[in-house]
């Protein structure tokens, strides 16, 4: 597994971007949430900017993990087993307390499963830097 780390201050652009609402070529799966109403997309980022007003001083309320994982295990990448991952990954980088959602990106050949040598799993996480009790 390898983790790509940014920090950021525009909710809309990271979710639009995880739930590729934006791209025509790419397909997206909420896989879990917490913290937040996950009806719309509108109302995901609504929640984030809604706590994130809890703490003024931060600049870059916006945390957002890349989670990639190699094409060899991609029979077993399983969404539950892609939400565990993230979530004990979550865990160790004491990212906890939180609003967050776990988004999977679903390549053409993801879908089929039938190129293993082309299929790329992996999922993001976008997760309020602003915590639950305005503490980053």
């Amino acid at each position: 597994m390898i983790g790509g780390i940014t920090k950021g201050s525009c909710f809309s652009g990271c979710v639009e971007y995880a739930l590729a609402l934006k791209e025509k070529n790419k397909e997206a799966r909420l896989l879990y949430s917490e913290g937040l109403l996950t009806d719309t997309p509108k109302d995901i980022i609504d929640g984030f900017e809604c706590q994130r007003h809890l703490n003024s001083r931060v600049k870059h309320w916006c945390g957002h993990i890349s989670l990639s994982y190699s094409p060899k295990d991609a029979e077993r990448m399983s969404d539950e087993f892609m939400v565990k991952l993230a979530l004990e990954y979550m865990e160790k980088m004491g990212i906890k307390n939180t609003q967050f959602i776990i988004v999977r990106h679903l390549d053409s050949s993801t879908k089929s499963l039938c190129s293993a040598k082309n299929v790329h799993p992996h999922c993001h996480i976008v997760y309020n830097r602003v915590d639950n009790d305005g503490k980053v």
